[in-house]
């Protein structure tokens, strides 16, 4: 039994190593391409790095230059945003996702909105998910250990220390879950989305048939809604709503 168990880890192990070498050779083939303007060459390369299971917000950035200087700008954009949901404090980034929206057609007005409510919310998206639900997780453990040191200690001022630490974590640790929450909900019930068709018209009902509401082009970032059939129903920033079909986006 156990020579069985030594062996499947062994082919786990091997089938591990093995892939990470292809990742490798795929990333240093696909930078080759880059440094030699063999842009689409490049592009296909990261995609198939990406189609391997594996994604950072430096491969994802990487493929946004590479389809910015393709000039698929809708496409730069979308690696841009997927880049920027794994780093959100990446100057490089930044900048990039910055110069690639300077060639989109709308320039959307975005709705104003109350200064304590707009820094609440860029407090929430400044780490994914993940990171706040990892931030709450540490939080409540090292709060938990500062409570059972403050009713275990004899030393008054260890006793003082550990319980207001304690409290201020846990406190701590509620907000952060509360913000993982937040971001996990936005990203299944109204994930962010980047139109990829030339020119849209936005429909005010999910067929063809519906109301012809407003146009819009490639590369503008939307929030998708609704789902009816093979429809989306999105929302500009400046608040304007209506449908169009899921071929013409792509999620972040």
């Amino acid at each position: 039994m156990k020579s069985i168990i030594a062996i499947l880890m062994s082919i786990f192990l091997l089938l591990g190593v093995n892939s990470n070498a292809q990742q490798t050779q795929l990333l240093d083939s696909a930078a080759q391409y880059y440094s030699n303007n063999s842009f689409e060459k490049a592009i296909l390369t990261y995609e198939d790095v990406l189609d391997s299971g594996f994604e950072s917000a430096e491969l994802y950035y990487n493929l946004g230059n590479a389809y910015y200087k393709s000039n698929k700008i809708p496409y730069a954009i979308l690696n841009y945003e997927r880049a920027k949901q794994l780093s959100s404090s990446d100057d490089d980034i930044e900048f990039n996702l910055r110069l690639a929206n300077t060639h989109i057609v709308d320039k959307i007005e975005t709705l104003p909105e109350f200064f304590l409510s707009s820094w609440w919310d860029k407090l929430v998206q400044f780490l994914s998910s993940n990171h706040w639900a990892i931030i709450s997780i540490g939080s409540f453990l090292i709060g938990l250990s500062g409570l059972l040191i403050f009713f275990l200690s004899r030393i008054a001022f260890a006793r003082k220390v550990s319980f207001w630490l304690g409290v201020v974590l846990l406190i701590t640790s509620v907000f952060t879950f509360n913000f993982s929450r937040k971001q996990y909900w936005l990203a299944n019930n109204e994930p962010a989305a980047i139109i990829i068709t030339p020119s849209i018209v936005v429909k005010s009902s999910p067929s063809e048939g519906g109301t012809e509401l407003f146009l819009i082009h490639e590369g503008l970032k939307v929030t998708v809604t609704d789902k009816l059939g093979e429809w989306s129903e999105i929302r500009l920033s400046d608040g304007n709503e209506g449908w169009i079909k899921d071929i013409d986006l792509v999620i972040i």
